[in-house]
């Protein structure tokens, strides 16, 4: 990816004029010279050419009258999704409009080249370890580090990047164990992990639910577990949980497996892994019903919006905080009602 990003400036580099910006600062942060320029200007001194030298530049600055923005109302009755994922449910249910913007736009943020691993690849990392441990039938310590090994050999971690989160795992694997073997005493088995799903709605015949199932065990009397790795906090996973029909995801995954609510034989949980006390099981309580009025809500939805209906930006909530879309659908410059 790198080598690409070298490769695409020195494309922009052969256009007949180029302006290259840079910012100092942002906000209180200084911002250092970009590695890329730094590569460009050491190639041309290894070839005896000079570059240009840096200049001041002050944009032009022009007073314009102020002019509120209507809320965005957009609607896309024959261009919604054919597929989707509990993300992008989760997107409508919060905002519609960042739902329009993901899915139906297919808008993302680029993601940034980091020199180490971040939570998420963590979290990744974690999700194959455990699941390799599983299948392979592991039982004790050594088989979780032997799988933590022939992890991050197949996914050519480097060690030194990983060493950061090793600690975290290192606390986590003995108590993961303890954790799994009073598990089995109970009577419970792994079944399957990893495993994608997709699933048909009734009364939205062009719909597909999909998504990927970490975890399914099964336990005394035919019972069945969908557990759900998060390496977030506990007090976080408590309180999507403590509102059983806001949390999208665990009621999402438990419509994939179509859980009877009658029979009363299907729990999900979420399975915390990063806690000073993982691993933490986060139970959704009555996850059956929850899963059925998802699914009918979203019916009702989605039917709504085949017809028409609107999308609208909400702009409430913590949503906006770390919305990627808040510059597209302008909302610091609506005009007040």
């Amino acid at each position: 990816r790198r080598q690409r990003q070298v490769l695409a400036l020195a494309q922009v580099l052969r256009t007949p004029a180029v302006t290259l910006l840079r910012r100092h600062r942002d906000g209180e942060e200084p911002l250092a010279d970009s590695p890329l320029v730094e590569w460009w200007q050491l190639a041309c001194a290894q070839e005896g050419r000079a570059t240009p030298q840096a200049q001041h530049w002050l944009a032009p600055v022009r007073a314009l009258p102020r002019e509120a923005v209507d809320h965005p109302l957009p609607m896309a009755a024959t261009r919604l999704p054919a597929q989707l994922s509990a993300t992008q449910l989760d997107a409508l249910r919060a905002c519609p409009y960042r739902f329009f913007s993901r899915a139906v736009l297919r808008l993302d943020e680029p993601d940034e080249l980091e020199a180490g691993l971040e939570k998420r690849d963590y979290g990744d990392w974690l999700h194959a370890v455990l699941h390799h441990f599983h299948h392979q039938g592991g039982q004790d310590a050594a088989a979780l580090q032997a799988a933590a090994e022939a992890v991050t050999r197949a996914q050519a971690i480097d060690e030194a990047d990983l060493l950061p989160w090793r600690a975290s795992f290192e606390t986590l694997a003995p108590a993961y164990i303890t954790w799994w073997r009073a598990r089995q005493a109970a009577g419970w088995r792994w079944v399957a992990g990893e495993e994608d799903r997709r699933r048909a709605i009734d009364g939205v015949p062009d719909l597909l639910l999909r998504g990927r199932i970490d975890r399914l065990d099964e336990g005394p009397g035919g019972q069945q577990q969908l557990l759900d790795y998060k390496t977030g906090s506990v007090v976080s996973l408590k309180k999507k949980t403590e509102l059983p029909l806001e949390d999208t995801q665990l009621a999402f995954y438990a419509a994939l497996m179509e859980a009877d609510e009658s029979s009363g034989s299907f729990v999900a949980s979420y399975l915390a892994l990063d806690d000073k006390d993982a691993p933490v099981e986060v139970p959704h309580p009555d996850v059956a019903k929850t899963s059925a009025a998802l699914v009918a809500g979203l019916t009702s939805d989605w039917q709504r919006l085949r017809a028409g209906a609107a999308l609208p930006a909400l702009g409430e909530g913590a949503v906006c905080d770390t919305c990627e879309a808040r510059g597209l659908c302008r909302r610091d410059h609506w005009g007040t009602a």
